[in-house]
């Protein structure tokens, strides 16, 4: 029937282990559940098995979850989240446990950058967890498409957008807005000057209201 094929498309998905451990738990989904079909009881008992064997405490960055996966300990963390975006991403791609940590953090401070990969030299020296959380975000913008910024005051979010998609090689133009007149923003903010031109070094287009 239409429901055992959806059964299995659910247990065809799950990993061995998660799999063994439904035969070792003996799970059976109800299948008389009056708001839940039985495959997806299913998904939910195997994502609920697969939370429980993570990282507990909420939400984790990259730094937490490469932690964890590693079983790294405090001390770790407070040298991973020291390094820049270059760096960060060196030691999370050629760290395998093999050797200590402190090498491998080593042959990334001393690692040049790589010259024609468009991954590692982003933004190479910007804050290494910081960068990496910006740059898949910034990652789903289509790099052609215009970006609008509405009521940003002193101008600081456009200006890390429009460096951060200059670094991503993105040509699409930003326009930014203000509701304040400029008079007032050179009495508030006594950067907007500088702000503004390397706005206009990075061919974003300034409004004022």
């Amino acid at each position: 029937c239409t429901e055992d094929v959806i059964t299995q498309h659910v247990l065809e998905g799950l990993a061995l282990q998660e799999l063994k451990n439904l035969h070792d738990t003996g799970y059976i989904p109800d299948k008389y559940n009056a708001w839940k079909s039985a495959a997806e009881l299913l998904a939910m008992h195997a994502a609920s098995i697969r939370e429980r064997s993570g990282p507990g405490g909420g939400p984790l960055d990259t730094v937490s979850a490469f932690k964890w996966r590693w079983k790294l300990d405090i001390t770790a963390d407070r040298v991973l989240r020291k390094l820049t975006h270059r760096e960060l991403r060196y030691v999370l791609r050629r760290y395998n446990g093999q050797k200590p940590l402190g090498e491998v953090v080593e042959e990334a401070i001393a690692c040049p950058t790589e010259e024609g990969n468009a991954i590692g030299s982003v933004v190479p020296d910007a804050p290494g967890t910081r960068a990496f959380a910006r740059f898949h975000r910034l990652e789903i913008i289509d790099p052609v498409s215009e970006s609008a910024v509405f009521g940003d005051a002193n101008l600081s979010f456009a200006l890390n957008l429009a460096k951060h998609r200059k670094a991503l090689g993105h040509v699409g133009r930003i326009i930014a807005t203000t509701f304040e007149t400029l008079e007032t923003l050179q009495e508030r903010y006594k950067e907007i000057g500088e702000t503004i031109k390397t706005l206009d070094e990075h061919y974003a287009e300034v409004y004022h209201g």
